[in-house]
């Protein structure tokens, strides 16, 4: 069996077809967060290196022989070229024609992982984390409801089947269990639902990776086998709707695991927490004025279609004045932590983070929101960075949505 793309035998029709398409325009280029942080990847010239490839040796004894990906002369493709991208799909939303440039990478990261194991080293502790602890950082299972002992409100671990008076089942993600400033989302969304009167239960210990890590780095063997340990878990305990604070898990539970025979309906906390408002079951404070504004997640806008929601909440949140990024919505740009590579070195080039953090810092905000436990780190580390260049503190605080919500809910 052949996994991924390997040679040009392996590409399929549809494959064949986009390369044949490509217009050469450049959209997708112009568009694409490597290429603008002076990474060799141009979604481009990658169909282009692909389709003069699959001419040349297509019907030929070199079809299988030689490989589309590698260092030496007569490949392709580079690996530094491969494992550029963050797939955050704006090559796909710019294109003309419909060319699917994230699914033909992830598809030779496949072969490369599952059949030449010629990754970054960095994704190799990743994959071993993501098997034996259950996620990407390796932190100790029993750990992964440690955030409930910080909250002042009951929260019930699920222990057999979701009753039918509980509303939501919280899916909480290995970020939000472990990473601090995901926690503080975790717990802030928990205190919301709990103020709303939403009725609300988490899995704990129960939960592991849905295995988008895996899956976006070429590790397709590791995916499967945590989306189906997670998709009997949700099956057995009668999950119907569930609500999550990480696009990547919205994408990889609402889009994903159907395939597997998972099928729940699946909601964003931006989305959830913005109908609440609507419905006046939160009702806000009015803090002091300040100016804000929102980065999109690639995994929440570009790859699901969510932008007005959170736009909706933070407006409707008083004393917010909201001002856009030049690159907002369809065309907003990446964080750098997709497509694995949140867990990967950045040597080449401008980090990508910086790039966008810098757009934010324009704007004047003194807050950047986000919806995402990737971007918070990501922009947050930007932020940072720009303030001790500048010889004092960050410039602006990121913070979640749900946060800035909390603050005008809460009685301080």
């Amino acid at each position: 069996d052949v996994f991924g793309i390997g040679s040009a035998a392996d590409i399929s029709w549809k494959g064949l077809l986009d390369m044949s398409t490509c217009t050469e325009c450049g959209r997708c280029q112009s568009q694409c967060p490597a290429w603008h942080t002076e990474k060799p990847l141009s979604p481009k010239l990658l169909i282009m290196a692909m389709r003069d490839h699959a001419l040349t040796k297509v019907g030929t004894e070199a079809a299988s022989a030689t490989k589309i990906v590698g260092n030496a002369h007569e490949n392709a493709i580079s690996l530094d070229v491969l494992w550029s991208c963050t797939t955050c799909g704006a090559c796909v939303e710019e294109c003309p024609v419909d060319i699917e440039h994230v699914d033909h990478i992830v598809n030779m990261r496949r072969f490369q992982v599952l059949v030449e194991s010629e990754f970054p080293t960095e994704l190799g502790n990743t994959f071993r984390n993501l098997e034996k602890a259950g996620n990407p950082w390796g932190a100790n299972r029993t750990d992964r409801d440690a955030w409930i002992k910080e909250v002042d409100f009951p929260i019930t671990v699920i222990d057999s089947v979701i009753p039918e008076d509980v509303e939501y089942l919280f899916w909480v993600g290995c970020a939000g269990a472990y990473d601090d400033r995901a926690k503080r989302t975790t717990k802030a969304v928990a205190e919301l639902l709990h103020t709303a009167g939403i009725e609300f239960m988490v899995l704990g210990e129960g939960e592991t990776c849905t295995g988008d890590p895996a899956r976006r780095a070429g590790n397709e063997f590791l995916y499967q086998m945590q989306a189906a340990q997670n998709v009997e878990v949700l099956n057995e305990v009668g999950a119907k709707r569930i609500v999550v604070t990480c696009p990547h898990c919205l994408n990889t539970i609402g889009r994903e695991y159907p395939q597997l025979g998972g099928d729940y309906e699946v909601v964003h906390h931006t989305v959830l927490l913005n109908q609440l408002v609507s419905e006046n079951r939160l009702t806000m404070l009015t803090p002091e004025d300040e100016t804000v504004t929102y980065h999109d997640p690639c995994y929440l806008g570009r790859h699901n279609k969510i932008y007005m929601p959170p736009r909706e909440l933070i407006t409707n949140m008083p004393g917010i004045n909201l001002v856009e990024m030049d690159r907002n919505k369809e065309k907003s740009f990446c964080c750098g932590a997709g497509g694995g590579r949140m867990w990967m070195e950045e040597t080449i080039g401008t980090r990508v983070n910086l790039n966008r953090g810098d757009e934010a810092l324009s704007t004047g905000a003194t807050k950047i929101a986000v919806a995402c436990p990737f971007c918070s780190v990501m922009l947050n580390d930007a932020v940072t960075v720009r303030g001790q260049e500048a010889g004092g503190d960050a410039a602006a605080e990121v913070v979640d949505v749900a946060t800035l919500l909390l603050d005008r809910v809460k009685q301080k």
